[in-house]
């Protein structure tokens, strides 16, 4: 008797905590863009209405990619952010799950009794706890499903760029990749012809050629890498035909100076403005169980320094490629240099045309490098950007 008294009373509190949810989320309805306002000052006074409609141009060339476009090619073509929206603005997304959840819950809950045992029973009263803190998750409102719409758009333009970046960089890739098969052909032939006569081995045959395999395997890839880079771009950009789309050049800014990076100021603003960490504090407003208070406790909790490290990382990611930048000019230059040599070597008949295509070859592979890391510092750069603006982990 105890045990069934016990269960009753269980079931008791959780149809009233399951009344105050849905009483919760009937008092959800009324939220209003006055509230919206209101909560939106940290994020530059942003309004869901204006943004979710503005920054629309459905004349965007469709045959061009502009870096500088891309977020307007994602708010006005991309098919999964323009359908979020559309969920967003017929307010049908948490509240829908929440009731399928919650009617998970009442079956769970009415089939308890009738089980066969109390081990049975049990766990379907266990089932259905874990249903309702579930259930409890997904308690939103207008103002929540806005922010996380609004954060994978953000979240989206950003990967988006980086694949831009990384379509550019792998131009550079292949021209490497390209030179480095021109230099392994040469030292292919140099080994047939040191075999050939006496002063090679086999084994450096078998070398030189295992290096032009892996040469040619190393071109392949590189532009099977760049065609995805160019297809997961077109696709993000609402641009599902990759016939005749050009992707236009990025102007790379060169004179990027780390004394603008203030980065204990950009961290206060990136506290002050992650949205992650806005929907974690509302959401914890939102919760009834303790379980999902709780949870959220501990997100809120550990957000701040979430945030410090992610963009310290991002920091000094940013100063170990400046670093490696100024060792390729210091490469480069010797590079040249050394060129520079090789050349009135062979024109004076000291060394031979090999040992000159391979100064010639360093040098360029050396300027390539150079270029490399400048995309790929261009990609830090964004990503620090991205946290300090609020895009980013928490």
């Amino acid at each position: 008797m105890r045990r069934e008294e016990k269960m009753k009373n269980v079931k008791s509190f959780a149809i009233l905590i399951s009344s105050i949810i849905l009483l919760s989320i009937s008092m959800l309805s009324f939220y209003t863009y006055a509230d919206f306002d209101e909560n939106m000052k940290i994020f530059n006074e942003l309004k869901p209405s204006e943004f979710i409609n503005g920054n629309k141009n459905k004349n965007l060339d469709k045959k061009s990619i502009r870096y500088d476009e891309i977020e307007t090619y994602i708010h006005t073509f991309n098919p999964e952010i323009l359908n979020n929206w559309n969920i967003w603005e017929n307010n049908k997304s948490a509240n829908d799950v929440y009731s399928d959840y919650m009617d998970a819950y009442d079956k769970l809950y009415d089939s308890a009794s009738s089980q066969d045992s109390d081990l049975q029973a049990g766990m379907a009263y266990a089932q259905a706890d874990a249903m309702l803190i579930q259930a409890d998750k997904n308690v939103s409102d207008s103002y929540i499903d806005f922010l996380t719409y609004y954060l994978r758009e953000k979240q989206l333009v950003l990967t988006t760029k980086i694949l831009d970046i990384n379509y550019h960089k792998s131009q550079y890739e292949i021209q490497n990749a390209n030179e480095a098969l021109d230099e392994a052909n040469r030292k292919e032939e140099s080994a047939t012809n040191a075999l050939k006569f006496g002063s090679g081995t086999e084994l450096d045959l078998l070398t030189a050629k295992k290096a032009v395999v892996d040469a040619n395997t190393n071109i392949l890839t590189t532009i099977s890498s760049q065609n995805t880079y160019k297809r997961n771009l077109a696709a993000n950009c609402g641009l599902m035909s990759l016939n005749d789309i050009n992707i236009l050049p990025i102007d790379l800014d060169d004179t990027f100076d780390i004394s603008s990076i203030d980065f204990e100021s950009d961290y206060e603003y990136a506290l002050n403005h992650n949205i992650q960490y806005e929907i974690y504090k509302r959401k914890r407003e939102n919760a009834r169980t303790d379980e999902v208070k709780n949870e959220y406790d501990i997100a809120i909790e550990a957000a701040p320094n979430n945030i410090y490290n992610d963009m310290q990382t991002k920091f000094m990611n940013i100063l170990d490629l400046l670093n490696t930048k100024a060792n390729r000019e210091v490469a480069y230059s010797l590079a040249s240099s050394n060129y520079t040599k090789a050349n009135n070597e062979y024109k004076s008949g000291k060394i031979s045309m090999k040992e000159f295509k391979t100064t010639e070859y360093n040098l360029l592979v050396a300027k390539n490098n150079i270029e490399l890391v400048k995309y790929d510092l261009k990609i830090a750069i964004e990503n620090y950007n991205a946290s300090k603006l609020g895009f980013g982990s928490c």
